[in-house]
């Protein structure tokens, strides 16, 4: 079950870099909760090692930057050009999925 979990944390967590991007991990963390209505309620290991991930298969890239209100400096994430290209083709194949689990789950 991990590892379906960590799919689809990271299938989302990459939707938001693309749509909000530039956005560090700890605003990863409460968008995620937010545009999931608390179905989704990642812990901060879990976004960020979701992060490490995505970043270490070159699907995103990070640079430090100072929060538009001032504080202390944070790690943004932004999605790559690879990140993109395989998002456009895993978003596809999950709408398709999910008319799959409607079928099989009698919706």
């Amino acid at each position: 079950m991990k590892d379906l979990r960590t799919g689809v944390y990271a299938l989302v967590i990459l939707n938001l870099i693309s749509k909000e991007g530039p956005i560090h991990g700890y605003g990863l963390m409460i968008r995620v909760k937010e545009v999931s209505d608390g179905v989704l309620s990642p812990s901060e290991s879990t976004v960020y090692e979701t992060l490490k991930y995505l970043e270490k298969k070159g699907l995103i890239k990070s640079f430090w930057g100072k929060p538009a209100g001032g504080g202390l400096p944070r790690k943004y994430y932004v999605i790559t050009e690879l990140g993109s290209k395989l998002l456009n083709e895993l978003n596809k194949e999950v709408v398709g999925i999910v008319e799959v689990l409607k079928k099989v789950m009698g919706a």
